[in-house]
């Protein structure tokens, strides 16, 4: 996945609706053409592991930058705080 994707995706992410499951946060961001399926728990730094698109579900990945992790929990623990 290519490093400006992942960082429209993150950005959108921050006002995404997370929710909880057994693999901690995880919610469906829209960009472009695609669903991102972005995770945000535990210690590990946020994440994209996946993308739905008109051909089907393909695995993609990338990491959050620590910025962008910072960024995103600060943005769930104000939506959790509201």
């Amino acid at each position: 996945m290519d490093e400006a994707t992942a960082s429209q995706v993150f950005e959108a992410a921050r006002t995404a609706t997370f929710r909880k499951t057994n693999l901690g946060l995880l919610a469906d961001v829209a960009v472009g053409n695609y669903t991102y399926r972005v995770e945000a728990g535990g210690t590990f730094l946020a994440c994209i592991d996946g993308r739905e698109g008109y051909g089907g579900t393909e695995y993609v990945f990338a990491n959050a930058t620590p910025e962008q992790d910072q960024a995103l929990r600060a943005a769930i623990a104000a939506q959790a705080a509201s």
